[in-house]
């Protein structure tokens, strides 16, 4: 059984997101997070999560789409939102540094209250970082996340990224791009498994012609395949430390 911390699965067509479900079925696909980027998308994640037993809610805003609605009242939204009794995470939030990009300033401070939200709410987050590494580092650590149950999502860093994450007690999510970049993959070979968990980032994508190509969750083998071979771990070993880990985030 597979347990997949970081996807959009919300963002699928009815038609999709049913092929999807049958699909992870069929792959032993336990559990699926599927993260909210803005608040009506974080409610579709949650009227998700009342449909679908594998699915579970994450909540929050993410920095590229602090500008997409109207936040006005968003701290108390995003609380309410957590009392929904399958809303186990708040995600995806962070930082995102693009010609773009909102204000960084104004990222930190949706960053910052996020976190303060799951700190409140006693729930962990996962976080997005792109191009924003120091800042990343220098907000968490300001913040003191040490006391909260944290996933850097889609990790791509570099080594000294990761034991900058590792040191804030911070868990690691690994996802598809190692399977083509043996840079990067050298580098997830030096972390330490107790601190890694699995993830698709599950979204659709329509600029694949071919709709079977399109990442799901029952692509997470692809990526315990590829764990088990440079970590040298027996595959079921893997999948048993793979999944308490993820437990242990999600308190379930």
């Amino acid at each position: 059984m597979f347990i997949d911390i970081h996807t959009h699965v919300q963002q699928f067509s009815d038609e999709d997101l049913e092929l999807l479900v049958n699909n992870s079925k069929n792959s032993n696909i336990e559990l699926i997070i599927a993260a909210g980027t803005t608040i009506s998308d974080s409610r579709k994640t949650i009227n998700l999560s009342k449909k679908y037993d594998l699915i579970y809610s994450a909540v929050g805003i993410h920095p590229q789409n602090i500008l997409d609605e109207d936040t006005k009242g968003y701290l108390n939204i995003l609380e309410e939102l957590t009392k929904n009794e399958k809303t186990i995470m708040i995600s995806e939030i962070g930082l995102d540094i693009q010609p773009d990009s909102p204000d960084i300033n104004l990222q930190k401070e949706f960053f910052s209250n996020q976190i303060n939200i799951a700190r409140k709410s006693k729930l962990p987050i996962a976080f997005h970082v792109r191009n924003a590494e120091k800042e990343a580092i220098d907000l968490i650590g300001s913040e003191n996340i040490k006391d909260i149950k944290s996933v850097a999502h889609y990790f791509v860093g570099n080594y000294e990224y990761a034991k900058k994450l590792l040191d804030n007690n911070c868990y690691i999510s690994i996802a598809k791009p190692f399977l083509r970049d043996e840079i990067l993959a050298e580098v997830i070979s030096k972390l330490p498994l107790e601190k890694l968990v699995i993830e698709t980032d599950s979204y659709p994508q329509y600029f694949k012609k071919n709709r079977m190509r399109w990442t799901e969750p029952k692509d997470l083998i692809l990526i315990v395949n590829k764990l088990s071979e440079i970590l040298d771990v027996n595959k079921s070993k893997l999948i048993e430390i793979l999944n308490k880990n993820a437990k242990n985030i999600l308190g379930i």
